[in-house]
């Protein structure tokens, strides 16, 4: 699961939401290299996948990844599908008070992803937390983003992505009952309806992204999230990407 193609400072992104274009190539073309193949969402929902497959996500649909990241996935013929926000389109990032005016794509924008392959699919209208939401938000954010999508797209989307990586029971029902296939969460898992995902950052150096295609890789991962302070200073042992 990546969010942002693009180079920035550590200051500009203290979420490490931006891959540069360069580490991108080279992280994906490690995974090829490696005989991984990346799939489709259709694929995926098909099963039966090898084992070294892998469905490459971006979430929030972040304009520089139009500009930056498409040209990188198409030079190497990779497959990823995208979750964008149906309520935000050519808006800002505002739910981030750290940074709030990251551009995301128009409507035009979701097209042209379309057009270039890539499947686009719905990360909600606004990007709220669904957890413990009222009907009209989860309305809203399943059902309205996913209309507006389809009038987008000219098909009705398949896959779901929380923001935040976060749900409970109401919001995969949510989810299920609007005719969605598949849902995403990122690290706790709820079934077909919340598939969680690794996360890739713009910290990430060879060694953690390949540790990260570790099958058991999701287990530790798991383990760690109890004790954070473990897992900052694995990573720091590790090391670290350099920000500038």
């Amino acid at each position: 699961m990546y969010h942002a193609v693009g180079t920035c400072t550590a200051g500009h992104d203290p979420h490490n939401l931006f891959v540069p274009p360069k580490t991108l190539r080279r992280q994906l073309g490690s995974l090829l290299d490696r005989g991984w193949r990346p799939l489709t969402l259709t694929e995926y929902l098909r099963g039966g996948c090898p084992r070294r497959s892998v469905l490459l996500t971006f979430d929030d649909g972040y304009q520089p990844f139009l500009e930056e990241g498409v040209p990188v996935l198409r030079e190497l013929g990779v497959p990823a599908t995208v979750f964008v926000l149906s309520g935000l389109l050519g808006g800002r990032s505002r739910w981030m008070p750290e940074m709030p005016d990251e551009p995301l794509v128009d409507a035009d924008g979701v097209r042209e992803l379309a057009a270039a392959g890539l499947d686009v699919e719905c990360h909600g209208w606004d990007h709220p937390r669904l957890p413990g939401a009222d009907a009209a938000t989860l309305a809203r954010n399943v059902v309205h983003a996913a209309d507006v999508l389809a009038g987008l797209t000219g098909r009705r989307p398949r896959a779901y992505a929380y923001p935040y990586g976060d749900h409970d029971a109401a919001a995969r029902e949510a989810v299920a009952e609007a005719g969605f296939e598949v849902a995403f969460s990122v690290h706790e898992g709820g079934g077909r309806f919340a598939v969680p995902r690794v996360d890739i950052t713009s910290i990430d150096t060879d060694v953690t992204f390949r540790l990260k295609t570790w099958r058991s890789y999701p287990a530790l991962r798991r383990l760690s999230g109890h004790a954070p302070a473990v897992r900052s200073g694995l990573h720091s042992l590790i090391g670290r990407a350099p920000r500038p």
